[in-house]
């Protein structure tokens, strides 16, 4: 993890495009540079995720952010394949959250063994945290939390249910 500079590589995993405008905004007003790469929830999410096929030579992002605000049947499964899986690679894994998928995490439909039980942080909040100067410690953190299982930062009640298609 870089963590000793202002520039953040970050993975972004969502089918909708305004996710990485919202996240991006969100990192412009707390003073964040960095990069954003945005990824479809599928194979090529996965294979990042797990460092491997075409990411596996390559440097593995400060950390990875799931757009799990619209949970289907799809997202659920590429979100087992990443987060629940022993295979991850050692990258946090923060999820977008929105009040349905925040239930189905805190009650285990996601998955049979694990069940999420974290208390959700805002998106702004999560950012600003982000821009303080201590970042190493606050990745070691986010590091320690992911040992037990995503962690949860639910977006905007108004950026839930807005797709592409909404453009």
């Amino acid at each position: 993890m870089q963590g000793t500079t202002n520039d953040l590589n970050l993975v972004l995993i969502s089918d909708n495009p305004m996710s990485a405008s919202m996240l991006r905004d969100a990192m412009q007003k707390s003073g964040i540079h960095g990069l954003i790469r945005r990824l479809p929830p599928g194979t090529a999410a996965i294979n990042c995720a797990r460092k491997k096929g075409l990411y596996a030579n390559k440097a593995l992002p400060d950390l990875i952010l799931f757009d799990y605000s619209a949970p289907g049947e799809h997202n659920t499964a590429v979100l087992r394949e990443i987060a629940f899986s022993g295979e991850r690679a050692r990258v946090p894994l923060v999820l977008l959250t929105s009040p349905a998928s925040q239930q189905m995490l805190d009650n285990g439909d996601v998955d049979e063994h694990k069940s999420v039980m974290f208390s959700p942080t805002s998106l702004t909040c999560f950012v600003r945290k982000l821009a303080i100067n201590k970042r190493s410690s606050f990745f070691r953190a986010l590091d320690t939390l992911y040992q037990y299982g995503p962690i949860l930062v639910r977006v905007p009640s108004a950026f839930v249910g807005f797709s592409h298609q909404d453009m």
